[in-house]
């Protein structure tokens, strides 16, 4: 096995990864023949969900696939109502199919985790229903069908998934976190052993903390003891950046009585044995009552032992009302993904209606899917370059075999097996580092052009009209986020820049109580640990940009103390 995982990374592919989508594509073709087994009109949309939904961890799998579900009920019910509401007219669809996609998109650009992902699949499963039914008669039966088929492929992609891959890797983070806390406090010890903070990487430990933070969304998925694992997780490495913060902006002693015993307590979470971690915790924290660290450090104490409790019995004896784990919501960002997703998909609507062009109603769906989907991404322009590489090439393939396969099939089995293939074969790309980003993107839009019919006729105007429709959604949206609210990654610091000031002025200008105090430091620290992931990615300046503000926030804060 060894040797097949070198052989294929010789060649650019990831074991890992073309293990996950082999798994997958097998998934994708049991939903599709169980969908046309029981006699689903849309039996691809079942093996489109399965591509949606799966996961490579188990945690993951099963919350995605409940939010993809309730998002798929939500969308599916409000699609039913905008075309009972709005029958034929045109516009009345587009318009009101808009208002509701661009609500979702404010909610997912403010959202976290999964829900995110949920109020995305509201929006553009209402797409589907609203863009793809053709008279109002048939209307309930392609929602009933929509809902059907996405929990077919929900089911099956539980099953295969519950089988085959890893369960939710949760210790690997802990250990992670565990071994950062120790190599936390053995910096600390290092300062006031010299006394003074000279030479001592500080932001390269927060860097640190701020990378393992990015990994808790999905270590807190799949169930409420893993929410409460990730936010027990969270407030631990909140309390660490306090402590490091705090050494930022205090004068240090030399103390090598504190440095000792800072060091011992690293030692004990190396061993990771409770009673040794609990006896120099609180060794330490008779040493450190005259230092500037003081309160800082009983926080961490504190975190340290909920979560000790957590491991010991599932939960905490302490209210989890008593820490707050507040995250930064990007409003500004929220505001310009909605006015962007509003003025795009108002004029494909307006376009629509005027000609009368049926291929518009497929530029309009892919739009809803785009604008919602990447709108939550780092970079979506550059995300769209690989997207819409993937789907021209999807569309090529489906093209090719509408002309030159299907009109010569004669039953929908038959149809449905030459699919299996191209599904199968998907893992390949998937795996590769040059053809991963558009992966995805390939089996979405092949899937989604093969609507298998019996006595099936090429119309190559129309065939080619709805595929280069669907494929210029990304172009599209492309321009967009380019050119309405150009969204980077420079333009979300900026945005957490913009925040971090707001609140540093509220902060001045009122007093604030306990609990109040806490909320704006959990959500402060939240912003500083966004500020360093970015950083990170953008160059030095901007690690100095971070370190400003985190000393600002933190002589801020010692205000109240």
């Amino acid at each position: 096995m060894s040797q097949l995982k070198t052989r294929l990374a010789n060649y650019g592919f990831d074991y890992s990864r073309f293990r996950f989508g082999t798994r997958t594509g097998i998934a994708a073709c049991l939903a599709l023949l169980l969908a046309w087994s029981f006699g689903l009109e849309h039996p691809q949309w079942a093996a489109m969900t399965v591509w949606g939904v799966s996961q490579p961890t188990r945690g993951l799998l099963f919350e995605k696939a409940g939010y993809r579900s309730l998002g798929t009920l939500i969308g599916t019910s409000i699609g039913i109502c905008i075309v009972m509401l709005a029958g034929d007219a045109v516009l009345l669809k587009g318009l009101g199919l808009t208002l509701w996609v661009v609500l979702c998109v404010y909610g997912a650009n403010l959202l976290h985790g999964l829900i995110s992902y949920g109020a995305v699949l509201a929006g553009y499963s209402a797409s589907m229903v609203v863009l793809l039914s053709r008279t109002p008669d048939a209307l309930l039966p392609l929602g009933l069908d929509r809902l059907f088929t996405v929990l077919l492929g929900v089911v099956t992609a539980l099953v295969v998934g519950w089988l085959f891959t890893y369960k939710r890797a949760e210790q690997t983070l802990v250990n992670k976190i565990r071994r950062q806390t120790a190599e936390t406090l053995r910096t600390i010890a290092r300062a006031y052993e010299q006394g003074s903070i000279d030479k001592i990487p500080l932001h390269d430990q927060i860097t640190n903390l701020a990378h393992l933070e990015t990994q808790l969304a999905d270590h807190g998925a799949g169930s409420p003891s893993a929410h409460l694992s990730a936010k027990l997780l969270r407030r631990l490495l909140n309390a660490q950046l306090g402590l490091l913060a705090q050494l930022e902006t205090s004068s240090v002693q030399h103390r090598d009585d504190l440095a000792d015993a800072l060091r011992e307590t690293a030692q004990a979470f190396t061993d990771n044995e409770v009673k040794p971690i609990r006896q120099c915790l609180q060794r330490t924290q008779e040493l450190i009552t005259d230092s500037t660290l003081k309160l800082e450090f009983q926080e961490f104490c504190e975190a340290i032992e909920d979560r000790i409790q957590f491991r010991e019995s599932g939960t905490t004896a302490r209210s989890q009302n008593r820490f707050s784990v507040l995250l930064h919501r990007d409003w500004r960002g929220a505001q310009q993904a909605a006015i962007r997703t509003l003025a795009v998909m108002a004029l494909i609507s307006f376009a629509w209606f005027y000609t009368g062009w049926m291929q518009l109603a497929y530029l309009l769906l892919g739009a809803s899917v785009m604008l919602t989907l990447f709108s939550t991404m780092e970079n979506p322009a550059k995300t769209m370059y690989y997207v819409f590489l993937g789907q021209a090439a999807g569309a090529i393939v489906a093209l090719t075999i509408q002309a030159f396969i299907w009109p010569h099939l004669t039953t929908m089995l038959a149809m449905l097996l030459v699919l299996m293939p191209v599904i199968l074969v998907a893992g390949f790309p998937l795996s590769h580092n040059r053809t991963a980003p558009g992966a995805m993107d390939f089996n979405l839009v092949f899937l989604l052009l093969m609507q298998p019919a019996l006595h099936y006729h090429f119309e190559p105007v129309t065939a080619v009209g709805i595929a280069i429709a669907v494929v210029a959604a990304p172009l599209l949206a492309m321009a967009s986020f380019k050119l309405l609210f150009p969204t980077n990654l420079r333009s979300r610091q900026r945005h957490v820049l913009r925040s971090l000031e707001r609140e540093l002025e509220e902060l001045e200008a009122r007093r604030l109580t306990a609990q109040q105090l806490k909320r704006y430091r959990a959500r402060f620290y939240h912003r500083l640990f966004k500020l360093y992931q970015m950083a990170d990615k953008l160059g030095f300046n901007d690690k100095l940009t971070a370190a400003r503000y985190l000393i600002r926030v933190q002589q801020q804060l010692n205000t109240y103390q």
